[in-house]
């Protein structure tokens, strides 16, 4: 299967195979072919072997954007199958009635709420802090819109794909 990604302002072709022993991958990223052994530990958090280098990955999903926290670092990874890529109207998932629901991608503890019922915000602002992992995480709307509803305050605990505000 190949997906295109975007990490930041790069977007790169990412091919994967499973091979036949379990857990085994070929990834291959922009040409460049990797064989990894990756199991699932739990149900956001993954165990990944890269030669002789081993990762544990906190992945959060929403739609087609990924959080994921390894080695103390967060990125934001937008990961789209290539087929959907070449058809028209497929390439985003932004518009959706889903994308007004802003959503924790990751467990943690809400630290901050930045937004009041009432407030206007735009595409990418952040709307809360949450801390995982001892580093605090801005979570960002993905349209523009209106504050409905704030359904976490600060000292809460939130779990992965918790909703956590509303927007109009």
């Amino acid at each position: 299967m190949a997906y295109i990604a975007t990490l930041g302002d790069q977007t790169h072709r990412i091919e994967i195979q499973e091979l036949e022993e379990d857990h085994l991958y070929r990834v291959t990223i922009d040409g460049e072919e990797l064989v990894i052994d990756g199991r699932k530990l739990s149900g956001h958090m993954y165990s990944l072997l890269v030669g002789d280098r081993s990762f544990t990955a906190d992945v959060a999903v929403k739609d087609d954007n990924y959080t994921i926290i390894c080695e103390g670092k967060s990125f934001r990874l937008k990961l789209l199958d290539e087929r959907r890529t070449t058809r028209p109207g497929e390439g985003s998932s932004e518009g959706r009635k889903g994308d007004k629901e802003v959503r924790s991608f990751m467990p943690g503890k809400v630290v901050e709420v930045l937004v009041q019922v009432g407030d206007e915000v735009s595409k990418e602002q952040g709307v809360l802090i949450v801390e995982a992992m001892k580093m605090e995480n801005e979570v960002r709307t993905s349209i523009a819109g209106k504050v409905k509803e704030i359904r976490v305050s600060p000292g809460q605990a939130v779990e992965s794909g918790e909703l956590l505000i509303v927007l109009e």
